[in-house]
């Protein structure tokens, strides 16, 4: 019963960081910075700031898809980032920044999680069929490897929650520091990011919960058996 309290409390709160980080988009990608920079303007002072010569920063469809492509050195803005200056364009356009610069400082995270990132994508789709196998045939050895499997992914979602914050610190330094905002714009940027990061967090919550699930359920039909 607690999974499904559980359950219902973090769907309000994942509703919630959705409805927050699009309303604070909206709302800021209105509003002009008196710098008048846009994402692409922030991107190309803040990597040439910090002597990054090498990365493409390109366009791309859609909104919030903005992001940083280690392995081709790529920051890909969506097209409001890229070409409206306003001050969610630049705190976005600075957040990719700042995954840019954690590469190339070889920030310990960044590395930790791109080197987890093929192994998450086979775990993720192994860890489910796993489970399924197990729970359908009560299996519960196989179930167990399946959870074994899963805290993977909590992992990676455990060590993209820092790097994600961190990225965002970086960005609102860099930006001040390049006098791209006032600081009321910072304030707002800050809201921004701060609204992003959250749904960093209710991910994380979301598989271990998910996975917490899963250990009630391996103990629960453990119990059954005696």
């Amino acid at each position: 019963m607690w999974y499904y309290y559980a359950a219902l409390a973090l769907l309000a709160i994942s509703l919630f960081s959705s409805f927050l980080i699009k309303s604070r988009y909206n709302e800021y990608i209105k509003h002009a910075v008196a710098s008048n920079y846009n994402g692409t303007i922030t991107a190309n002072a803040i990597l040439r700031n910090q002597n990054i010569s090498d990365v493409k920063i390109v366009s791309i469809p859609g909104n919030l898809t903005d992001n940083y492509n280690p392995s081709t050195k790529t920051l890909s803005l969506s097209e409001e980032v890229y070409n409206v200056s306003s001050i969610a364009s630049v705190a976005i356009a600075a957040h990719e920044c700042g995954h840019a610069i954690q590469h190339v400082e070889g920030y310990m995270p960044v590395i930790i999680r791109t080197k987890m990132v093929p192994v998450a994508n086979f775990v993720s789709f192994f860890s489910y069929v796993a489970i399924f196998l197990g729970l359908t045939f009560e299996f519960l050895n196989l179930i167990e490897f399946g959870i074994i499997l899963f805290s993977v992914i909590v992992l990676f979602h455990l060590i993209t929650l820092p790097i994600e914050i961190d990225a965002s610190k970086r960005a609102l330094k860099l930006v001040d520091e390049l006098g791209i905002y006032t600081n009321v714009e910072k304030r707002a940027g800050k809201k921004v990011l701060d609204a992003a990061a959250l749904t960093y967090f209710v991910s994380l919550l979301s598989v271990i919960l998910t996975l917490l699930r899963y250990i009630s359920i391996v103990s629960s039909r453990r119990n059954n058996r005696h």
